[in-house]
């Protein structure tokens, strides 16, 4: 994908189904309780749920703004990852143990 640099289509996914990950770090547009993991492009869904299903350890890295904005589409659920995040203001997201922040 020209804008990204993002590998999408079906070779990738044929290619990411073969491989089995250790671990796995990816970015998100959008992260909520209610709809998880979320990116507005279709494809690049498809790779992110695809490598995060054949990965054992999960990570996202999401800075604080992403907190309950909400992309159309899914790729995972909320509680598949540890997040990986700055300090966060929104006080609902402080009672999950999935949050990692990292402050400076």
């Amino acid at each position: 994908k020209a804008t990204t640099d993002a590998l999408v289509g079906p070779m990738a996914i044929e290619t990411l189904r073969k491989f089995h990950f250790t671990i796995g770090f990816w970015g998100t547009n959008g992260v909520s309780v209610e709809s998880g993991f979320t990116t507005p492009e279709p494809n690049e869904a498809m790779i992110k749920q695809i490598s995060m299903e054949q990965s054992k350890k999960r990570y996202v890295l999401c800075d604080v703004s992403k907190f309950a904005a909400v992309s159309p589409i899914t790729f995972a659920q909320f509680e598949s990852a540890v997040i990986i995040t700055g300090k966060i203001q929104d006080k609902r997201y402080k009672k999950y143990e999935n949050i990692v922040e990292v402050l400076k």
